[in-house]
């Protein structure tokens, strides 16, 4: 068996019999953080804008446009940029609780903070100009990596035998993002792989020892009954949600 959910959702489907394991129980050290990834369609094509930008904006962490670096999305005329808007909420940074906020005042956030970095070409008196958006709020995103969580995050071997884990939060060299949820996947399915071919795990990919904290933690510890997953919508299963629809996301 294969757990492939984000670690705020594991926390929720853990079984009472496994929630005092030591294993199990540094996965409580692991909090997903909102963040909230928007789309930009322009009428022109921005040329300061030819890759992946990491930013020193308050506002927008990542962004790319993705008409250049994307051959879905290929044009050699418009651009459409993909931004990754975060911190989101005062818990985490920011200045208001921006995941609460309409998507006009995202926008014009995102729009804001462009004009300031790219004078000129957006905004302005031959600018570039906005054709269409879209906003995904993700409420509880990648794990927030303060200092010291990497101790806590588990190998993708489990002491429970037959079951392995998956997904960005767990041990590998990357934090939560993409490319750390690719190569967890990869690095779950060696230990499938080496388990059923009965060939002995290479270092990695053996039981990551907890951090004595948490054993000391466990010990005594009372079992507690998963809550489970509630509601249909995508964030209840630790996706996106354009539109505020049916969560008011009062809280980060």
């Amino acid at each position: 068996y294969v757990s492939a959910v984000p670690v705020d959702v594991f926390k929720k489907l853990l079984p009472a019999s496994w929630s005092t394991m030591p294993f199990f129980r540094q996965t409580e050290e692991l909090i997903g953080i909102p963040v909230i990834n928007v789309q930009l369609w322009f009428d022109k094509k921005l040329r300061s804008v030819d890759g992946l930008c990491f930013s020193r904006s308050p506002l927008l962490s990542v962004y790319a446009d993705m008409s250049t670096c994307v051959e879905e999305y290929a044009d050699a005329d418009r651009s459409m940029l993909e931004l990754v808007f975060a911190p989101a909420t005062r818990e985490v940074g920011a200045d208001r609780n921006w995941i609460g906020a309409s998507d006009a005042e995202v926008v014009a956030a995102c729009l804001g903070e462009l004009s300031r970095l790219f004078p000129g070409e957006i905004g302005g008196e031959g600018g570039a100009e906005l054709l269409k958006h879209a906003v995904v709020r993700t409420p509880r995103s990648v794990y927030a990596a303060t200092p010291g969580r990497n101790r806590y995050r588990p190998s993708q071997a489990t002491p429970v035998p037959n079951f392995v884990l998956a997904g960005d939060w767990t041990s590998q060299k990357f934090l939560g993002s993409m490319e750390g949820a690719v190569l967890a996947g990869k690095l779950a399915a060696e230990v499938i792989a080496d388990r059923a071919a009965g060939r002995a795990a290479a270092t990695s990919q053996t039981l990551k020892p907890v951090h004595e904290e948490v054993v000391a933690a466990a010990e005594g510890a009372a079992p507690r009954e998963p809550v489970g997953v509630r509601g249909r919508h995508p964030i209840a299963f630790g996706g996106g949600q354009q539109g505020l629809g049916e969560t008011k996301f009062e809280h980060a």
